[in-house]
């Protein structure tokens, strides 16, 4: 009797603490090759905070139950997160079209995963079931883990998505260019706070626009052998030998436009 009534309580209480679960109504969307998200309000909504679920995509947000904070401005839609000391836009939906596009982004993947509205997960998603896991990633340390800035990962995961930038580039130009990254001219600040793939593939995209003719590609094959990319207080490159120094200086508009300039001029 007395082992009967303890699992009825504790079933009872974990029943309770289950009802308690600030959750609104989520959704799920799932994506071409498996990949699903689930977005789950919690509540109060005026809070603006959802936890997103990933499944499928075979990166470290798989099966993980993430707090996220919702932000709406000019139609658009985010949901972000924190990874390793910086913002992180999961989740964005964005007008197109008179309709509504959904994307997904997950780290170690350079391009959005488009996702659609998944009717049947939807009605089989249980909120509960994954504020529940939230609750437990958070006891046992594993968001605290991914939150926290972690500067040797945040260089890996950059260099990752640069590769797949140059690797676009040196296929268009029939090229074998490599890339680096000068990474003692990124302080821990600016790690954090900027897209360094993003700056750093400006002149590779540059490069592989300007390779859309014969003689383009020539020059680029016999000129552009290396890119270094570092940091500085003024945008400039610097030409020699084969090898490129680019310097990105943030505030600069137009980075490809510039570096296709530059290119056109200096090659």
């Amino acid at each position: 009797m007395r082992i009967i009534l303890t699992t009825i309580i504790a079933v009872g209480m974990l029943g309770c603490a289950t009802t308690r679960a600030p959750v609104g109504a989520g959704k799920v969307f799932s994506g071409p090759k498996g990949e699903q998200v689930a977005v789950i309000p919690l509540l109060p909504e005026q809070e603006e905070k959802a936890l997103v679920y990933v499944q499928g995509t075979g990166g470290e947000f798989d099966g993980k139950a993430l707090l996220h904070k919702y932000n709406a401005s000019n139609g658009d839609e985010d949901y972000s997160t924190v990874l390793r000391g910086n913002g992180y836009r999961t989740f964005l939906v964005r007008p197109r079209w008179g309709a509504r596009s959904h994307l997904l982004n997950v780290p170690g993947r350079g391009d959005s995963i488009a996702v659609a509205y998944d009717e049947s997960r939807t009605q089989a998603l249980k909120a509960k079931d994954i504020y529940a896991l939230y609750e437990k990633l958070k006891a046992d340390g594993t968001i605290a883990r991914l939150e926290a800035f972690d500067r040797p990962g945040t260089m890996a995961s950059y260099e990752q998505e640069l590769a797949e930038a140059l690797k676009s580039m040196n296929k268009t130009c029939g090229t074998s260019t490599t890339v680096s990254i000068v990474w003692d001219s990124i302080s821990d600040e600016v790690l954090k706070q900027t897209s360094i793939s993003a700056f750093c593939g400006y002149p590779l995209s540059a490069l592989e626009k300007l390779c859309d003719t014969n003689v383009g590609k020539q020059i680029i094959r016999e000129k552009v052998r290396e890119l270094r990319c570092q940091f500085g207080a003024a945008q400039t490159g610097v030409v020699d030998a084969g090898r490129v120094t680019w310097t990105v200086q943030t505030d600069v508009p137009n980075q490809e436009d510039f570096a296709i300039h530059y290119f056109e001029k200096n090659l």
